[in-house]
């Protein structure tokens, strides 16, 4: 999972958005190459945030590319887009966006970058740490680390029940013993496991 690139934009309804900032992270990339990946993700970013409305959230697929554009629109008309792979999460993009939003606000005051007519830079060391920062989601964003957890838990409580049946217990023996299945749900197991040797020869 990887973030290629963070582009912040001036966009006035009907005109080419106006570059403020862009940051960059190629360092998956042969030196040569990233010419030309610098000039595809801005023009990948501008074109995605000059299709993207107020407050709404857009993740577009860019196929020739295999990258995702997010992108994300203020009332301010101050606009932009995360560029990363395919499997970076969408939710932790757009998470990365609003922070990168409220980070260049408070920067940048509006009277700075309002009247823009062309492609400025306006340095925002907030946004180059950020970059860095979300290159791993999973440690940037508290929800994907709870995620990771989860699925931890999930991975420990499979290894258990498979451990079960290697020491000789098997589930329905178990099941015969408890107390807490009914007499209905111990014939439902028993004719559900029937039903499935009857199912796997077929």
């Amino acid at each position: 999972m990887k973030v290629y690139s963070i582009g912040l934009f001036k966009v006035v309804p009907g005109n080419k958005p106006v570059l403020l900032n862009i940051v960059y992270e190629l360092s998956s990339f042969g030196f040569f190459q990233r010419g030309s990946v610098k000039e595809v993700s801005l023009f990948v970013s501008r074109e995605t945030i000059g299709r993207t409305n107020v407050g709404e959230r857009v993740s577009m697929e860019h196929t020739q590319s295999q990258k995702v554009c997010h992108t994300t629109l203020d009332s301010k008309g101050l606009g932009c887009s995360v560029l990363t792979d395919s499997e970076y999460p969408g939710r932790v993009a757009h998470t990365l966006i609003r922070i990168c939003l409220e980070e260049f606000h408070k920067a940048h005051p509006e009277s700075e970058w309002r009247g823009a007519q062309t492609d400025i830079e306006l340095s925002t060391p907030a946004i180059d740490q950020l970059l860095l920062k979300y290159q791993n989601p999973e440690t940037a964003d508290p929800m994907m680390n709870l995620q990771k957890n989860l699925d931890e838990t999930i991975t420990i409580v499979k290894k258990t029940v498979e451990q079960l049946g290697q020491r000789g217990e098997k589930l329905d023996d178990l099941a015969a013993k408890s107390d807490d299945l009914s007499f209905q749900s111990k014939a439902f197991m028993n004719n559900a496991e029937r039903m499935n040797k009857c199912c796997g020869y077929v």
